[in-house]
């Protein structure tokens, strides 16, 4: 070809594909809710940015977003509609459970998320509908809490009845450190400085169903990456731990699979989160000692440092919530008592300091 009739060509596949565009995103318009969500499914999958445990969660509640709302064009979703969703779902009307105020948002989210991709990759819609969106609040059922009692108690029966050591480091870890059942079972030899007597708390261990298994990813926030001062009742046990481990591994010889981790199964693979649970509950029913939940470690140092006077920014950052709203929002009474106590210890500084 000669270069005019190059540049002739280049102009005509020019408009042609400028043409293919505009049908397609004419197309995209008069797409369903439900079409496009499940594109931005499959968008995300590949990418890879999105947990697997959101996407089990997204993969739970989807038929109930599609009944309602998959029909409409993505285009003629607006607020009111959203709203609408959001208010049925919290109460039942759409035929489904009453969800709390917690789930409602995870629906919002999903909701949320496919019409960002419908913005930024679709080119369907111009603005986002699910903004200032309205939720009925539920009430929250009372945190339970271990007293500091009931866990000194704990650990000393630990130590009456022998209890193998990984289970007793575990527990130690919840109980003085605050972490998440996964991150405890997250964390590997390599997270722990002993000259500093710190650990580094950068992963955890999941477990959703038979078709995921056991798995290790990224801990729930950015904020929960966080590097924690060890005491030193857990350093001075971390040598007894490995100890125990080498020899685990030497009974097991080739069966064993080789890891960084603290907390294994027999064989040296990640352990279920569900196991450290169902133990200590078989324990405590034995000893006939108060059972609670994991969680409830992790409520417990929360409660007793706001009550001791740690500001709450410091407890936010040592149990790893994404920003202290959260501590304060989810911890609200034991903040209150804390401000109670703190201007009572204004008015006592005062009087002790009278002439």
């Amino acid at each position: 070809m000669t270069p005019k009739q190059i540049e002739k060509e280049l102009n005509r596949q020019v408009v042609l594909f400028e043409q293919d565009i505009k049908n397609s995103n004419i197309a995209k318009r008069t797409a369903k809710f439900e079409e496009i969500a499940k594109e931005w499914l499959a968008f995300e999958k590949k990418r890879g940015e999105i947990k697997i445990s959101s996407l089990q969660v997204y993969k739970g509640i989807q038929a109930r977003i599609y009944k309602s709302i998959g029909h409409i064009p993505i285009d003629k979703i607006n607020k009111a509609i959203i709203q609408n969703f959001i208010f049925d779902i919290a109460d039942g009307k759409d035929g489904g459970k009453p969800l709390t105020t917690k789930t409602q948002k995870n629906y919002l989210i999903f909701i949320s998320n496919v019409c960002n991709y419908a913005i930024d990759y679709v080119n369907a819609i111009k603005e986002n509908p699910c903004k200032r969106i309205e939720f009925i609040k539920t009430e929250t059922k009372e945190r339970k809490t271990y007293s500091i009692e009931e866990e000194i108690t704990l650990l000393q029966r630990f130590k009456d009845r022998n209890v193998p050591i990984h289970y007793i480091v575990y527990y130690m870890i919840l109980i003085y450190l605050g972490l998440r059942n996964g991150e405890a079972l997250g964390l590997e030899w390599g997270d722990f400085d002993l000259e500093k007597g710190t650990v580094f708390v950068q992963r955890q261990v999941q477990y959703q169903n038979s078709s995921t298994d056991v798995y290790i990813s990224t801990p729930k926030t950015k904020n929960s990456i966080r590097n924690l001062l060890v005491p030193k009742e857990i350093l001075d046990l971390l040598p007894e731990l490995k100890a125990e481990q080498e020899q685990t591994k030497i009974d097991v010889g080739d069966n064993w699979h080789d890891s960084d981790l603290l907390f294994t199964t027999w064989n040296g693979e990640p352990m279920r989160p569900n196991r450290p649970y169902a133990w200590l509950k078989k324990f405590c029913e034995r000893e006939k000692l108060p059972f609670k939940s994991l969680h409830s470690f992790r409520h417990s140092l929360v409660t007793n440092l706001i009550h001791n006077n740690v500001d709450v920014a410091t407890v936010s950052n040592i149990v790893g919530h994404s920003n202290a709203n959260i501590t304060y929002s989810v911890y609200t009474h034991e903040v209150k008592q804390s401000t109670i106590y703190g201007c009572n210890k204004m008015s006592d500084l005062l009087k002790n300091n009278e002439p």
